[in-house]
């Protein structure tokens, strides 16, 4: 498992290693979208866990992602990356 809270530092290793499951925080993620696709330019099939807060309202899921709502457990959590991993890869 690697941990950053920096979206170019996240970037920069997808360069260097696979990611098969972004876990991500959809509310500080300003550059979602840039991120996103920036990532899969570099790795196609990474797939997607977005943490937003119960208030927000519902997000339009983007292709292999699954939302999770805080506050979560960590069997949520694995609950949702294992569910994501059942997704097929993007292949944008």
């Amino acid at each position: 498992m690697l941990v950053t809270a920096d979206p170019l530092e996240a970037l920069e290793l997808g360069q260097r290693v696979r990611i098969d499951v972004l876990v991500e925080d959809v509310k500080r993620s300003r550059e979602r979208p840039l991120l996103v696709e920036r990532l899969r330019s570099v790795q196609a099939e990474v797939r997607l866990v977005g943490v937003v807060d119960p208030e927000d309202p519902c997000l339009p899921e983007l292709e292999g992602e699954v939302i999770l709502r805080r506050p979560f457990s960590l069997d949520e959590l694995e609950n949702a990356v294992e569910q994501v991993l059942k997704c097929e890869p993007s292949m944008q």
